[in-house]
């Protein structure tokens, strides 16, 4: 492999691009190989021509698809082949299925629609908010395509290992198509650095959640489990940071401090002042916000589902709750809080965390894998 294609869909600014994920990927890609940026590009006049080709009412507001019709696949496809061609590579690493290409190829992705249609079956409110603009007949029409792409694909490199296993034991992918290549993390600015020490001079009442997609993060499972401790104890806060808006009916609760969205530079900072994550998601991809807490010292409370299990060791670093139950979320809280060994187990380990989840060791794991495949 002497050249690789970088093939995805960019933002208007490609450094925010899926949180940052394909800026940080590729810049650590072309320190360790020769690699083309072969992705579409739109300009702000081309986005919204698309965006406004993808409006239908839904449920009494309008919503946009646009990414998941068939037009817009065939303009992304076509593109990145111009692109392919252009440049001269001879193996092209997609972000998401882009699509099938003329020259060997490699998919990273963090979900698949047999996953997505595994969860809607079971979905709750929370969830089936995620599927607003992603209704039945369209997720199987994009689960087939997907399928055919994977197919053809050289390899598929996944973001944990639970997706990995889901691709085996889900989408029938052979296990040696299958590879395992943690992200980095993006947003953790001074992460080398000794991560602080949360030694028990004070009690520990500082929770915290980010995330954009409340509902989906579970951020009201959170919000009721952290109203239930604060009757008993005043002291408690949460501080939420991700929404444009308050996401819930009525005004922001007593004890909660409502940031919005805030500059991923400064979620180092903010968990810093923290003592608690907390975010049990309904949904997850992988969950790079676990990665940012544990590199901080900061122990998170997750769910045993997706690859949250992987992330946070139980009653180690943090705990996992089984159920989106409020009053067993309240308990694994109100233990974590108390828990010293807990503490001095994380913040041993953060800067273990945080050497393992860097774009560096991700980019050395899918150079390796892509040349033993070609």
């Amino acid at each position: 492999m002497n050249r690789l294609g970088f093939a995805c869909k960019w933002d208007i600014d490609p450094r925010t691009t899926w949180s940052g994920t394909n800026w940080a990927l590729i810049t650590a890609l072309q320190a360790r190989i020769d690699t083309v940026d072969v992705g579409t590009h739109l300009s702000p006049l081309r986005r919204r021509a698309w965006q406004a080709r993808g409006l239908r009412r839904k449920d009494g507001a309008w919503i946009t698809r646009w990414e998941n019709t068939p037009p817009w696949e065939k303009y992304l496809l076509n593109d990145v082949q111009r692109n392919v061609t252009a440049s001269g590579c001879d193996a092209v690493l997609e972000i998401q299925d882009v699509g099938v290409v003329d020259r060997p190829f490699f998919i990273y992705q963090d979900l698949s629609y047999d996953v997505l249609a595994r969860e809607l079956e079971s979905s709750d409110e929370g969830v089936t908010h995620f599927f607003r603009g992603l209704d039945r007949e369209l997720l199987e029409r994009r689960r087939a395509r997907q399928h055919e792409v994977f197919a053809k694909a050289a390899g598929v490199l996944a973001m944990s290992a639970s997706y990995a296993d889901s691709l085996v034991r889900e989408s029938g992918l052979p296990p040696d198509k299958v590879h395992v290549a943690y992200p980095g993390a993006t947003s953790l600015a001074g992460a080398l650095s000794a991560a602080p020490r949360r030694d028990r001079t004070a009690p520990r009442t500082k929770l915290l959640f980010v995330g954009t997609t409340f509902l989906v993060k579970s951020g009201d499972v959170v919000l009721k489990a952290f109203e239930l401790l604060r009757q008993q104890d005043r002291s408690l806060t949460l501080t939420i940071v991700g929404p444009a808006i308050w996401p819930m009916d009525g005004p922001v609760p007593d004890g909660v401090d409502f940031r919005g969205r805030v500059p991923r530079s400064e979620i180092a900072t903010i968990m810093d002042e923290h003592d608690l994550f907390v975010m049990p998601s309904r949904l997850e991809g992988f969950g790079m916000v676990f990665v940012e807490a544990l590199a901080r010292g900061l122990p998170c409370i997750g769910r045993r589902a997706f690859a949250m299990p992987e992330l946070i060791e139980d009653g180690v670093t943090g705990a996992i709750v089984d159920t989106l139950d409020t009053n067993l979320l309240a308990e694994a809280i109100v233990k974590a809080l108390a828990d010293d060994s807990i503490y001095e187990a994380t913040s041993a380990r953060a800067a273990s965390a945080a050497e393992l989840f860097s774009w560096d060791r991700t980019a050395s794991t899918m150079i390796d894998f892509m040349k033993s495949k070609l």
